[in-house]
């Protein structure tokens, strides 16, 4: 990464910005209720979350060996539910104002990029009041790959006009390393989020425990300290 600086940032939504997961989880087992299966625990449905709820849902239909025909039905019935209630729970993760903050300062443009459907993942964005940091929110939209493919990623660089070797992607899970990794970004992995595997194996360039240094890690890059 020599003589390379940071122009541009993107984040992942859950488990990097936001403690998504109650909400999450919630609106999984309403799903499940209605369609009279059994309930999921809280700590079971964090090891499930990273894909969408499309995703979420075949983690979960598989964990229960539920049929796999009520995928769409419970599918439908969680985006739902979600959609009604996408930030009751939920809370800002550690570092993450100071973070997005220190980037503004810094005139460093930032966007969001999330398997989460794009509506939805706008409107957490707003009920954190966070609107105003970031130039857009890439999100699932039935005309674009979802992560690890590159193209959200690459969706989200273009918005922020940036260099992919020049942006710096901070996410929290394999997903998010694979998806820098493809696009040629500079990848953070947070380890306080939804990934419950071994974090040295991922191959990011860097891992922090919380959001706490990557604003250092910016300007050390940046040769700011």
């Amino acid at each position: 990464m020599a003589n390379v600086k940071i122009t541009g940032c993107v984040f992942d939504l859950d488990g990097t910005l936001a403690d998504t997961a109650p909400d999450i989880s919630a609106a999984l087992n309403a799903a499940l209720m209605q369609a009279g299966l059994r309930q999921l625990s809280y700590a079971e449905v964090t090891t499930m979350i990273g894909g969408g709820i499309p995703k979420l849902v075949e983690r979960a239909i598989a964990s229960l060996s539920a049929p796999q025909d009520l995928h769409a039905q419970l599918v439908a019935s969680m985006l739902k539910s979600y959609t009604q209630n996408y930030c009751v729970d939920s809370t800002l993760l550690t570092g993450v104002e100071a973070c997005l903050a220190g980037l503004q300062a810094r005139a460093i443009p930032m966007a969001v990029c999330t398997n989460k459907d794009q509506n939805v993942a706008r409107k957490i964005i707003s009920a954190f009041g966070l609107d105003d940091y970031f130039v857009c929110v890439v999100g699932s939209r039935p005309d674009l790959a979802k992560k690890p493919d590159p193209t959200m990623l690459r969706e989200a660089i273009m918005a922020i006009g940036c260099r992919p070797e020049e942006t710096m992607m901070v996410g929290d899970s394999d997903v998010d390393a694979q998806t820098a990794s493809a696009t040629g970004c500079v990848s953070v992995i947070v380890q306080n989020g939804y990934f419950s595997g071994d974090y040295t194996a991922l191959g990011a360039d860097y891992l922090t425990a919380d959001m706490t240094p990557v604003l250092g890690i910016i300007d050390t890059i940046n040769g700011r300290s």
